[in-house]
């Protein structure tokens, strides 16, 4: 019977030497992988299962069916424990389908044959396919009807055994390279040339032979395609030195000769340095012969007489002066030639199309590391540590191919972890010690090409950018730069455009600007040394670094945490640099502006570290001691040193007001306030509260205005005042965004959904947290992030979502860790011991209530040990532990009482009223019950709330039995 069907053949690439590699047992476990996978897949698609060798050869009836399979199944195999990668062919024709006998299948026999030539033509269009790479004849492309993948041509092949050209296409993702395959004994691509079909092989070039196997780069190839198809016709490819343009242009050359019948033509311009020097060099590239005429023209004409071509010109940035007499003429006399120039600076002419060549990204320069390294050392295998060093190692080689491709070598005499920790001395360990012996034969020698094209004025403000941590915008570069003792002496911004337009300086997506790692050390180098360029030196260094300092400390709050905290690294470094220079303004300036964003980010640490270093400072008067212990006291607290932070405070405001600093009394006082809150002393909080509050209104400081208001609301929440907490909250987040103060209109909608939470109104309170979560995640700040998923999470434990509830908490558990947030930490980890508890897993939350106990022992936290005593008593209880039960009870309870924490007092009581139940004191219990209820009507707890739930589940349980 013959039917028309799609034939799909599957590979696996190199199974033999990775049977080899692994062995037979690991092998063995990647194939059953490797078929369920498929065979997963093969349900999915429609498809049939023929016969299976290293791969599969596959029925559908559909071609798209088959196309959808094969895509999935490409991901599904990068996707592997053991990542691998197949081919796959697809054709479309008539195929004769032929049963076997049931007593032939029986013994071992397929159930079904297909005949046919459409199975060799497949088998055929899969063997010249790559791994990752799915091919089609054309009546399979022509059968897939306008469906959504991108469906290129490679060109017409002959085909060993088929007499008519065989023009052959890919099927893949947006993103694929679409690379025609490399010719083979049984296959290879021809064109047409005077009526006549010619081998690709014969079209003339002057491509280099590539020596070693071509790895990543397939947006960039992509991009690079993209751009010629759509009508550009001088593409620019530039990057800083070592970022691989050359070996670019060389690669798409080779993928793409068929489709320049008059040849690709590559011509080295690294020795020009004339307008005769870059005739010379394209003359030479073409295989063109110059006699006495203007040899600009004669190449123009050469490049006209050939058609449809590509020409590269390779290194051009030395001679970017003479683009507009050479190239410029050249697009004018050529119009079907196509021009691709590797440069790293702008050429600036008419219909330049410029390609930035970014670093490789993680993926693909761990990926090269590993196969140079092999090709290194044949027997390198690297260890389990290896393996982890290596994605570090390729980061902090800015994924530049040229540094990559020389640590590899390295692996001859070191292991990757040993030149993980030697990354210090890259410009010494980056270097070849083979015949190597051009322009790029060390990292160093890449950056020097660099260096000795740019101006006076440009090799100074390279080095000094050298200065800033993480980026910098352009008006901290426009403070920084100081070229002004240079003849030319041009402006900030044109000379920090010029180093953009040279690729040493980048232009990142945001706006903002920075130097890979490798440019920034060695821009750094020169700054700090003697005679590297007029100027450079000590002197030199130490001026760059106040105009740095000078920038940061006077940058606002809001400035320091603007665009998600993105100037913490230079803030920090600010104020590091300004305590070594003995700049108490900047410092203290710096440190605030630090604080300002470690407070959102974190690690909190670093500013208790940071305070400590500029509180050492010779010299220090009021003014700047009531700002330095004011930071210190906040970043003590959020680290968990309770003590430590009162006393930072106490001594804040004692200095602030003998320096008659008003506006850091209201803060200090402010942060008082919150503190004293937290540790129980409610009257000292109010007074401080308040004082700080009118302070902040007298002075229309609107932020420290929301900040009183919370923690007023915070007290009286506290106190279970549930009306003034909640018109205290409201207050704030009418003041916050009225000054259009987002971190804290997203602080005071976390207060006010932590408020509907424990009324029990859990609907609001969802509206109000996802609000605040949304705002802190648009600020990138963390410290509310933390915050407010840990709630979340608690609510969506008690609405019985229990799988969202772990995902938050978790996620709020590393939040808090990330950030040294230690009291967050605790009080997540309660929470998931609430939430364990009701998952049925006793002793995971006997161990994260125990964790919680002593986190806050430690802090001197004494409502939050009364909260979480009252949980692991009632755990103790329900495990029939009584007296454990009762005497965290009874230490819950005085606690709390201590703190006057009404809401959490009634809670314990339905835990102390269940645990009287529980041990037969019916009397006892029904008494605490009592007591709960009546809290619960004084702080206004709703029936949804864990108060209310707790309630409504003890009158339940203590209800008069029904008489019979």
């Amino acid at each position: 019977m013959t039917e028309h069907r799609a034939l799909l053949l599957t590979d696996l690439v190199d199974s033999t030497s990775l049977s080899s590699r692994l062995g037979d047992a690991a092998m063995s476990a990647l194939w059953r992988a490797h078929d369920r996978a498929a065979r997963d897949l093969l349900r999915r698609w429609r498809g049939r299962e023929i016969d299976k060798s290293d791969g599969f050869l596959l029925l559908f009836d559909s071609p798209a069916d088959a196309v959808g399979f094969a895509l999935e199944y490409h991901r599904a195999m990068g996707a592997m424990p053991i990542p691998v990668q197949a081919r796959a062919g697809l054709h479309v024709g008539p195929v004769t389908l032929r049963e076997n006998a049931a007593a032939d299948v029986q013994v071992g026999a397929k159930p079904l044959e297909v005949d046919g030539l459409v199975k060799p033509i497949a088998a055929r269009v899969m063997q010249l396919a790559q791994g990752g790479q799915t091919l089609l004849s054309a009546d399979a492309a022509g059968a897939l009807n306008g469906a959504a993948w991108r469906v290129q041509s490679h060109g017409h092949w002959r085909l060993k055994g088929i007499e008519a050209p065989f023009e052959l296409y890919e099927v893949g993702e947006e993103d694929a390279p679409f690379s025609p395959p490399p010719d083979s004994d049984k296959a290879y691509r021809v064109v047409l040339r005077d009526d006549l079909w010619q081998p690709l092989r014969e079209l003339r070039h002057s491509l280099p032979a590539e020596r070693d196997a071509f790895i990543g780069r397939r947006s960039a190839l992509h991009d690079l395609t993209r751009r010629l198809d759509e009508g550009a016709r001088l593409v620019s490819v530039v990057g800083v030195g070592g970022t691989g343009k050359t070996r670019l242009a060389q690669r798409f050359g080779w993928i793409w000769l068929g489709d320049y019948a008059g040849g690709v033509w590559f011509c080295d311009l690294s020795q020009a340095r004339t307008l005769d020097g870059v005739g010379h060099a394209v003359a030479q590239g073409l295989g063109v012969p110059l006699g006495k005429a203007d040899p600009v023209s004669q190449i123009g004409n050469a490049i006209a007489g050939r058609g449809t071509c590509l020409v590269i010109l390779d290194n051009f940035e030395q001679v970017c002066a003479y683009a507009e007499q050479t190239l410029g003429q050249w697009l004018d006399r050529a119009p079907a030639a196509r021009f691709v120039v590797t440069t790293r600076e702008v050429l600036g002419i008419s219909g330049e199309d410029v390609l930035a060549l970014a670093p490789l990204d993680p993926a693909e320069a761990a990926t090269l590391f590993l196969r140079r390294a092999e090709s290194a050392r044949h027997d390198f295998r690297p260890t389990l540590i290896d393996q982890a060093a290596v994605d570090p190692l390729v980061r902090l080689l800015d994924g530049l191919p040229l540094a990559i491709e020389l640590a590899a070598a390295r692996v001859r005499v070191m292991p990757p972890r040993t030149l993980l920790q030697r990354m210090s001395e890259r410009f010494t360990l980056l270097t070849s010690k083979g015949t190597r012996r051009d322009r790029q034969a060390t990292l160093r020698a890449a950056f020097d090409w660099s260096w000795d094209l740019l101006s006076l004025s440009e090799k100074a403000a390279l080095a000094q950018v050298s200065v800033f941590e993480g980026g910098f915008t352009l008006q901290a570069a426009e403070a920084t730069i100081d070229v002004s003792a240079h003849p030319d002496a041009p402006s900030p911004i044109d000379v920090l455009q010029s180093l953009v337009d040279k690729s040493l300086v980048r232009q990142r997506a945001d706006g903002r600007f920075d130097l890979l790692v490798s440019v920034q050390e060695y821009a750094a180098e020169h700054l700090r040394s003697e005679g590297r360029y007029p100027g450079s030196g000590p002197d030199a260094l130490a001026a760059a670094q106040l105009r740095h300092c000078s920038f940061f400390s006077t940058l606002s709050e809001a400035e320091a945490v603007a665009d998600a905290c993105a100037d913490l690294d230079n803030l920090v470094a600010a104020c590091r640099q300004a305590v070594v220079l003995g700049d108490v303004a900047s410092a203290v300036g710096a440190l605030e502006g630090a604080w300002a964003a470690l407070l959102l980010r974190g690690p909190y640490r670093a500013a208790v570290e940071l305070g400590a270093m500029v509180r050492t400072m010779a010299g220090l008067e009021p003014r700047w001691l009531g700002r330095i212990d004011r930071v210190g006291g906040r970043a003590l607290r959020a680290c968990g040193r309770i003590a430590e932070a009162g006393a930072c405070y106490e001594a804040a405001l004692a200095a602030a007001r003998e320096a008659g600093d008003r506006v850091t009394e209201r803060r200090v006082l402010s942060h008082l306030g919150d503190h004293h809150v937290n540790a129980g002393r409610m009257d000292e909080a109010r007074a401080e509260l308040t004082a700080a509050l009118a302070l902040a209104r007298e002075m229309k400081d609107r932020s420290i205005e929301a900040e009183a208001l919370c923690g007023l609301g915070n007290l009286f929440e506290h106190l279970g005042s549930m009306i003034e907490a909640r018109a205290h909250y409201e207050a704030a987040l009418g003041v916050a965004r009225d000054a259009g103060d987002r971190r804290w209109e997203g602080g005071s909608l976390g207060n006010l959904g932590l408020l509907c939470a424990n009324e029990g109104r859990m609907a609001e309170a969802r509206v109000y947290y996802e609000s605040g979560l949304a705002i802190a995640r648009e600020l990138g700040d963390r410290q509310w992030e933390g915050n407010t998923l840990c709630n979340l999470g608690l609510l969506h434990q008690t609405q019985g979502r229990l799988d969202d509830a772990r995902t938050t908490l978790n996620v709020a558990l590393v939040v808090a860790k990330e950030m040294g947030y230690v009291r967050l930490g605790a009080v997540v980890m309660c929470n998931l011991g609430i939430l364990y508890e009701a998952m049925q897993m006793p002793q995971e939350a006997l161990h994260q209530y125990e964790a919680a106990l002593e986190v806050v022992r430690e802090l001197g936290d004494r409502r939050s040990q009364g909260q979480f005593l009252n949980y692991l008593g009632l755990l103790h209880a329900r495990q029939g532990h009584f007296t454990q039960a009762r005497a965290c009870l009874n230490d819950a309870e005085r606690l709390l009482v201590q703190v006057s924490d009404k809401l959490n007092l009634g809670i314990l009581l339905c835990s102390r009223a269940e645990t009287d139940h529980l041990s037969g004191d019916r009397d006892a219990a029904e008494a605490a019950l009592a007591r709960a209820s009546l809290l619960a009507r004084e702080v206004g707890a709703g029936p949804e709330s864990e108060m209310g739930m707790a309630l409504a589940r003890m009158r339940q349980t203590l209800r008069p039995l029904a008489r019979e």
